[in-house]
Formats: C-alpha cells, structure tokens, sequence
C-alpha cells in the first residue's frame, strides 16, 4: 500500500528509502523505530519485507514490485491490482466509483495472449511447454522464478473476479464505465480454468522444474 502512494504520486521507481518513508507514515506502529514509532521509521523493518528472499510472501516474489536497479523498485500492474483490491475491501462505500484501471491492466495481457486464445478455439492448445511458458511469461526455468510467475498470474486472474463480485458487475474496463476491450466474467473463469489446465497438462514439468537445484 506504501508503494501504491508513491505511484500515485507519480514515482513510478522509487529508492528504498522513499518506501520505508511511506510505509511507516502507513503504520508507524509496526514500521517505526522501536521507542520512537512516531518520530522515526525503522528502515531495517521495511526492508525485511523486501529482502527476505525466503519468505514467499514478500512483494518480489509475489510479483507487486520489480527491482529496477541497486536499492531502487517499480510497482508492477499486479501490485498496482493488489493495491485497488486491497482498497476496495477496506473502503466498501467507494466501490463503485474507484477505478479498474490496475486491476484491469494486470489481467489484459493474460486474456489478450495469443495461446490463450487459441486454446479456446481448440482445447488442445498449447501442445507443447513452451506455449505454456510464455502464457506465463516465464524468462528462466528458475523453481523460485516459476512458482512466483504462476502465483502472480493467479493473484491477477483472482482479483479481476473479486472486483465484478465486489461491485456487482459482469464485465471489467478499464475504466470505471468504459474503456478498452471488455473482460467478461465468463472470460475470467475460462482464463482461470486455463491456468488450472496448463497446471495439469504440463504437470511432469513443473515437477522437474521444482526438483531443479537453485
């Protein structure tokens, strides 16, 4: 959420520092400098967030955040998904008047993917594992980079489903009435169900790729 004020501020690549900043002004509770969490952030506290690289719960590996160079990160269209989520639920009586944009822009390019749209004029695609690795947008057969592209992948789809349910809604735009190619909810859960499908289709692969040495 700190890194969703700074993007809405206009940094759209923030240092470490401005996120420490915007996380504690978040949370001083849990973010300040112990004895002085009203004065002071904790800049280790944030940071343990980023930089546990054991913690699969952590922005990178949840794909919300990308490191652009040393010390320095960009919200991602899924973290900025999470964000708009994460708002929705937390301010019920703003719903209907708060953009999709984010949440839209995670799962467009998902839905607009090529394999995805020849799978549904032929069940059968992809044949091969390729197909499923680009659908994912796999760059290395990495087990850490795998499972974070599929989780995020899945957060994208579950989000833009969340929100129709939210506001009650059938087809997601990018913007609150209009804009850009409607998403509808049947799409969403074919989009959903091919996930589940390269899942089990290419499940000897994910396997490999999970015994894989780091």
């Amino acid at each position: 959420m700190g890194a969703g004020d700074l993007d809405r501020q206009g940094k759209s690549e923030f240092s470490e520092w401005d996120l420490t900043v915007a996380t504690w002004k978040r949370n001083p509770n849990r973010f300040g400098a112990r004895g002085y969490e009203d004065q002071y952030p904790d800049h280790k506290r944030v940071m343990m967030e980023i930089m546990g690289t054991t913690k699969k719960d952590n922005p990178l590996r949840r794909g919300w955040f990308e490191r652009t160079r040393p010390n320095h990160y960009r919200i991602t269209d899924v973290g900025r998904s999470e964000v708009g989520h994460l708002s929705d639920t937390k301010a019920t009586t703003e719903k209907s008047n708060r953009s999709p944009q984010p949440i839209y822009d995670a799962v467009a390019p998902l839905y607009q993917q090529a394999i995805f749209r020849k799978h549904i004029r032929d069940p059968e695609e992809p044949r091969m594992w390729v197909g499923a690795a680009s659908f994912l947008g796999l760059t290395s057969n990495d087990p850490q980079h795998v499972e974070d592209r599929r989780r995020a992948t899945r957060t994208a789809i579950d989000n833009a489903l969340a929100w129709l349910d939210e506001t009650k809604t059938e087809n997601l735009h990018r913007g609150v009435t209009s804009g850009g190619e409607a998403i509808g909810r049947t799409d969403l859960v074919k989009l959903k169900e091919f996930l589940n499908v390269l899942e089990r289709r290419f499940a000897n692969q994910f396997e490999a790729i999970r015994k894989t040495k780091k």
